[in-house]
């Protein structure tokens, strides 16, 4: 039943689509011409992505896209990081929209058009385990915008019979806005605040969320399901942030953080 449910869906997804889009017409976020997508075309094709020849565990640049010389000295938890787009202007404000706006068409646009027509390219079946929010924190908000992109690219691509688990990993203690810290600091702050509630024995992981800064939130979180039993951890983001220079570190943490 469930494979009969998958191909009557992607059937019917092309009519349904065009009935979405005539029904309910939008603007696109960037340049508000109307579309049946929340980023038009040429605002996407102007957007910044990541090259294709970063390195396949940071996604920042690299040689001939192999493993680059900071992940060698000192390799994240998870295996593989899909970042599509680098954060910066204008894809930074179409994601701070969607997270403190209300945008969510931004998430379902994302799912569509992050692999370009590729196929998936994690593990089929994979858990997807989005980055969960503190109870105070979701309750002031209403949702958790890492949830919110895992189920749209569940959705998009069904076919790899990908599971959303919003329970599997939990943050039990709240910690400090991230933003205003150092790399060092951030792996302070969110050391211990994820714990595990079942069992991951055997699973491919993929973890989930908006943006990659430094990536501590993420390693941590990548370190406790792999202490849960998971096979494989990888993780999906939709942006990169780019690291400054030596001396914008200098100028913004009154000193170099490497």
């Amino acid at each position: 039943m469930r494979t009969l449910y998958q191909d009557v869906r992607r059937a019917a997804a092309p009519v349904l689509a065009r009935v979405r889009d005539r029904a309910l017409p939008q603007s696109c976020l960037l340049c508000g011409d109307a579309g049946p997508e929340a980023i038009c075309e040429p605002c996407a094709s102007s957007l910044p992505r990541v090259g294709a020849d970063a390195c396949p565990r940071c996604q920042l640049a690299s040689v001939h896209g192999q493993v680059c010389g900071r992940c060698l000295k000192r390799p994240p938890q998870w295996q593989r990081l899909l970042a599509p787009w680098s954060y910066a202007f204008p894809f930074d404000a179409a994601l701070l929209a969607a997270k403190y706006r209300h945008a969510f068409a931004v998430y379902r646009w994302a799912a569509e058009d992050a692999l370009d027509g590729h196929a998936w390219p994690f593990a089929r079946g994979a858990t997807l385990l989005p980055v969960p929010l503190a109870p105070e924190r979701l309750q002031a908000r209403g949702y958790n915008q890492a949830l919110l992109i895992a189920r749209e690219f569940a959705r998009r691509f069904a076919d790899a019979d990908l599971h959303v688990d919003n329970n599997a990993v939990v943050r039990i203690r709240e910690t400090d806005v991230q933003q205003r810290l150092n790399w060092i600091e951030r792996r302070r702050n969110v050391r211990g605040a994820f714990a595990a509630t079942r069992s991951l024995a055997g699973e491919s992981v993929l973890l989930v969320d908006d943006v990659l800064t430094t990536g501590a939130t993420l390693n941590e979180l990548a370190r406790v399901a792999l202490a849960a039993g998971a096979a494989q951890v990888d993780a999906l983001v939709l942006a990169r942030v780019q690291p400054l220079r030596r001396r914008e570190r200098t100028v913004k943490f009154n000193r170099a953080v490497t």
